[in-house]
């Protein structure tokens, strides 16, 4: 009697169906092939299911075969199970190796075109100066662990390489420092680092923006207030007319203003009043 250890493969796959476009293919057939691993099944995609033996082969070959071919429905039926209506309809009636055969050759071309936008995401992925260095490294992981996810992992040197260049001219010493002592450590050890090397630059920055500060306070606190230095002296008057303030009226005999600005004088002048004296005529003329 044939015997079967059930699985169930559902749960681990149906939560992202594989979609007709295959944009999640990668992820899709990975998930597969771990599960498969784990129930010992994933023979079932590489090997193709032997003829089935003659009616008088020894029982034990035929329930061999038996155990072959109950793996093979059932990991078929499991893969329909996790796709999308539309290729359900196109697979129905494939052997599970031949369906992932098929699959692959659908999809390895969008699979292949993720990676090059991961990689070029990846490339281009630069730190803005003051932005947050833990941000920035985790993301460049996760481009990194995708490029793993689609069968593209990058070297460990080379991945560290692009992490370091991508960091902006504020790091350059932990870069030096890093390169000259000849560490070799795991992004995520570099990500540690990183963030207490960031601690201390914003704490610069704060030391630096104080010192900024004051001195700004001081110069304008310097600075002489109009009116005063360069400003109007005590000799000039506020005057109308610009006459200084000992400058003597000739009319009134008062200081800070001239005959043609002495209030006396134009209230007298209106009531007929001032006189023509000489004294009068010679500051007329000269005003």
């Amino acid at each position: 009697m044939a015997h079967n250890t059930a699985f169930n493969l559902g749960p681990m796959l149906e939560k992202e169906k594989l979609a007709t476009t295959g944009n999640n293919y990668a992820d899709w057939v990975r998930n597969l092939r771990i599960v498969l691993r784990s129930a010992k099944k994933l023979y079932v995609l590489e090997t193709a299911l032997p003829a089935k033996p003659a009616a008088d082969a020894p029982v034990d070959e035929q329930n061999v075969w038996a155990t072959k071919d109950d793996d093979h429905n059932l990991v078929q039926c499991l893969m329909l199970a996790c796709m999308s209506p539309g290729l359900q309809k196109r697979f129905e009636f494939h052997k599970a190796r031949d369906m992932i055969r098929e699959l692959d050759a659908l999809y390895k071309e969008t699979a292949k075109s993720e990676r090059y936008d991961i990689m070029k995401a990846l490339m281009d992925c630069k730190m803005a100066e003051g932005s947050s260095v833990g941000e920035h490294v985790v993301k460049m992981i996760g481009y990194s662990e995708r490029l793993k996810a689609l069968e593209f992992p990058l070297p460990p040197g080379h991945m560290m390489d692009m992490l370091l260049s991508s960091l902006p001219l504020s790091y350059d010493g932990f870069v030096m420092n890093y390169n000259m002592t000849g560490m070799e450590k795991t992004p995520e050890e570099v990500l540690a680092m990183l963030k207490t090397t960031e601690g201390g630059l914003r704490k610069n920055r704060k030391q630096v923006l104080l010192v900024n500060k004051i001195a700004s306070f001081k110069k304008k606190k310097g600075k002489p207030k109009k009116g005063k230095g360069t400003g109007k002296t005590g000799s000039q008057s506020n005057s109308k007319g610009g006459a200084k303030n000992e400058t003597e009226c000739f009319y009134c005999k008062g200081t800070g203003h001239w005959k043609r600005n002495c209030k006396k004088y134009l209230e007298d002048k209106k009531t007929g009043k001032t006189g023509k004296g000489t004294s009068e005529g010679a500051q007329a003329s000269k005003e």
